[in-house]
């Protein structure tokens, strides 16, 4: 009997949770974002860091600068690896101004191979990512 409640009382409660966690979210574009969507410029968007201790812990710097007419917002940088972290910009950028955004790279456990790592740029320039690169060999 009271296996039966506590399964129909779960039922009760699980139902709407999964519905509603199965709901599909729509991700609008405001027109807003398109129509003060901007341009960036990288001056490069590779740096080879050259030959590497394992362990060794390097920075570099890739510089910007925002080419189009509106604010240049970065959401969000993202690296495909947790060995590289990225430092941004959080204020808007103003037009015809620059900006950096600063990679570390822990060399650690990649010794004798060639790395190549990937950072992803969200902002709101159009097309939304740029991606960066940064390569090196480690010994």
């Amino acid at each position: 009997m009271y296996r039966r409640f506590y399964s129909l009382l779960v039922l009760v409660i699980l139902l709407p949770l999964t519905l509603v966690s199965c709901s599909k979210k729509e991700n609008k574009i405001s027109a807003e974002l398109i129509e003060n969507s901007t341009s960036i410029n990288f001056e490069k968007d590779f740096i080879d860091l050259g030959r590497l201790t394992s362990g060794e812990i390097v920075t570099c710097s890739f510089k910007f600068k925002n080419t189009g007419k509106y604010d240049l917002i970065i959401s969000a940088v993202t690296a495909n690896c947790g060995c590289t972290v990225a430092d941004f910009p959080r204020e808007p950028i103003s037009p015809n101004q620059e900006g950096q955004i600063t990679v570390r790279y822990d060399s650690e456990g990649s010794a004798g191979i060639r790395i190549s790592k990937e950072v992803s740029v969200l902002s709101n320039t159009s097309p939304a990512t740029t991606t960066l690169r940064i390569a090196a060999d480690v010994n």
